[in-house]
């Protein structure tokens, strides 16, 4: 240790302060309802070699443990005193960023004369320009029908505004005064940052500082070890998917598999995702950038290092003993380019995957699954006053939490997107004309057990104007429900209707983006969570019915077969094509039976790809 146990615990909490204000100054100076309300944000101090050592835990988003900030630092080259960068490219920040309407921002922060240290912020935009209002839709295929794509590039300069990335920013925008707004509220929370590390280094010195921050991580990094330490040592296997689309009964878009295997050796953990889908064509696709502890990796395996210890210090050395296998042109490693506006689908279904291995490592600690998903619905309309189309976004559609050991799921609220605050009823129809006439519980929508699941809510929009549009995206566990654990019951799957009880009902499915007449009714239910009995003899996950006839469907060593192919016998730019339409293949040659080894190996030397091992 270089730091004295005093003056660590000192510096730790002024850090830890610095990150909170920073977020709680962004919060109250930002211009965007989904920013002041639903906190969809976050701030954090990073190494100079891009770190993460100082993260909030009261407010904003909670997951930047893990944000490779590295490639963005370096790509802006010498900084001066008073420089910002901005960027919202996935490809050119290496994963920083993960879809376009994350905007970044960061500074150098200086003690004795030297960079000690970078403050960084994000906001989520609610528009960044492209197809659709809110940029984000499920089906969009082209990264560039997604938005304006910022590079690294210098938002402030020496001290002075580059006025043409703001007009950049504002005129690729549907709510220009909100971006620009909440841009400038970043700038403001990493000036907080610049005074306060000032203040630290007046009291403590330049030396004392570094020391602090390199003590931080390597204290997390022990006690992360540690508590993999407790765990039997092993290899523990999970499968999920996202779901595709059916009409008629016949598939038009597979499901996205996602396969975990957490190897545990004594302080480490391996995360491979061998096995998981090639990139698709829709825009789920997670840019991870390679990094093997990319916060929306290493997000469960976090939260699970502080339920076990929360007095460790909440920073990247958490993620420094995990090491992960991500297949180039993946859906978690996809190539350059590839369409990622409903990223986060997959990053809860990768929180899934984690709690079902570590189910199998620690048993009587196991923990149902939730509801899956935070879905967001974007709505946009056209001003009267102005003629131009104005966008917000409404509620976090989140569900209920899975059964726990002692305890019964939370109702409403999921563990993978608790942070996010709702945003109140009035507020929203104070800002779009929409009248919400429902938004309570769904009584009964967790699973039985010994801890039932907590409640999905519902959640009924009724539109008081013609051409009113609900981007909806997220939406997930339409299909398969939340599983149950030790005997516990599944969780009711959830549903999006257009116009309930009236002979124009019609179930949505996945919804994507749909407009409505004046007084249209728009009702989204999301899933409950698993329950969780006792342990026992019988299987430890109960998946529900469609789960169980896809498994029997498609058994594993043909889903295997087929991604492998793939990703070693296709060219990079044809991969995400070529595995839906061998998928669909496959599918229909199989009719009512099972998808085998057989049929695929026909399917592959069809396509001249070989039969594969």
């Amino acid at each position: 240790m270089r730091s004295s146990p005093v003056r660590l615990e000192v510096l730790h909490h002024r850090f830890s302060a610095v990150v909170e204000e920073m977020a709680e100054n962004i919060r109250r100076t930002s211009f965007s309802t989904f920013v002041k309300q639903t906190a969809d944000f976050g701030t954090c101090l990073v190494t100079p070699g891009g770190e993460v050592f100082a993260a909030p835990q009261r407010i904003s988003g909670n997951t930047m443990i893990g944000a490779p900030a590295r490639v963005a630092i370096e790509a802006l080259g010498e900084y001066r005193p008073g420089d910002v960068g901005v960027s919202n490219d996935p490809d050119a920040t290496g994963g920083l960023v993960t879809h376009l309407p994350d905007i970044w921002t960061w500074c150098p922060l200086y003690a004795g004369g030297e960079i000690v240290a970078f403050a960084l912020s994000f906001v989520h935009s609610s528009d960044i320009g492209g197809a659709v209002p809110s940029s984000i839709d499920w089906g969009l295929t082209d990264q560039h029908q997604e938005g304006l794509l910022i590079p690294p590039l210098r938002l402030i300069e020496d001290g002075r505004r580059n006025d043409a990335v703001f007009a950049m920013i504002a005129r690729n925008s549907r709510v220009p005064r909100e971006n620009v707004g909440d841009i400038e509220a970043q700038v403001a929370g990493l000036r907080t940052a610049q005074r306060r590390l000032a203040e630290i280094d007046e009291t403590f010195g330049a030396q004392a500082v570094k020391d602090a921050i390199a003590d931080l991580l390597e204290v997390s990094e022990r006690r992360a070890g540690d508590m993999l330490d407790s765990l039997a040592d092993g290899s523990y296997e999970f499968v999920d998917y996202l779901e595709g689309q059916t009409r008629d009964g016949v598939v038009h878009v597979p499901p996205t598999r996602l396969r975990l295997e957490l190897t545990v050796s004594g302080r480490t953990a391996h995360l491979s995702f061998e096995g998981t889908s090639p990139q698709v064509v829709e825009a789920i696709n997670l840019h991870t950038g390679g990094e093997p502890g990319h916060y929306m990796l290493a997000f469960a395996l976090v939260n699970w290092f502080y339920s076990q210890d929360k007095t460790v210090p909440y920073n990247s050395g958490l993620v420094r003993p995990l090491t992960a296998t991500l297949p180039e042109g993946s859906v978690v490693n996809p190539h350059p380019g590839a369409t990622c506006g409903v990223r986060a689908a997959v990053f809860f279904r990768i929180m899934d995957c984690v709690l079902g291995c570590l189910a199998q490592a620690g048993p009587a600690e196991a923990m149902s699954a939730g509801a899956g998903q935070v879905a967001i619905a974007a709505i946009s309309y056209r001003d009267a006053a102005t003629g131009r189309r104005r966008v917000s976004v409404g509620q976090p559609l989140t569900g209920g939490s899975g059964g726990r050991p002692g305890l019964p799921g939370l109702r409403g609220t999921s563990y993978m997107g608790g942070w996010l605050r709702n945003v109140p009823n009035e507020v929203l129809e104070s800002e779009v004309p929409v009248l919400v006439e429902q938004y309570h519980y769904r009584r009964g929508s967790g699973g039985a057990g010994e801890f039932t699941g907590g409640d999905g809510l519902v959640v009924e929009l009724r539109s008081l104007d013609d051409d009113v549009t609900f981007a909806v995206r997220g939406l997930e566990r339409l299909v398969n429900q939340p599983w149950g654990v030790h005997g516990g019951e599944p969780g009711q799957s959830g549903k999006a209707t257009l116009n309930p009880g009236t002979p124009g009902e019609r179930d949505l499915g996945r919804v994507g983006t749909v407009t409505l007449a004046r007084n249209d009714v728009l009702r989204i239910e999301t899933p409950g969570g698993g329950g969780l009995g006792e342990p026992g003899d019988g299987p430890l996950f109960r998946f529900g019915a469609a789960r169980d006839a896809h498994d029997e469907r498609w058994p594993a060593a043909s889903q295997r077969a087929l991604i492998d192919a793939v990703l070693d016998g296709v060219p990079e730019a044809r991969q995400a094509a070529t595995y839906r339409a061998l998928y669909l293949e496959a599918e229909a040659q199989a009719g009512e039976g099972t998808v085998s080894r057989e049929l695929i190996d026909d399917v592959l030397a069809a396509a001249r790809l070989g039969v594969a091992e």
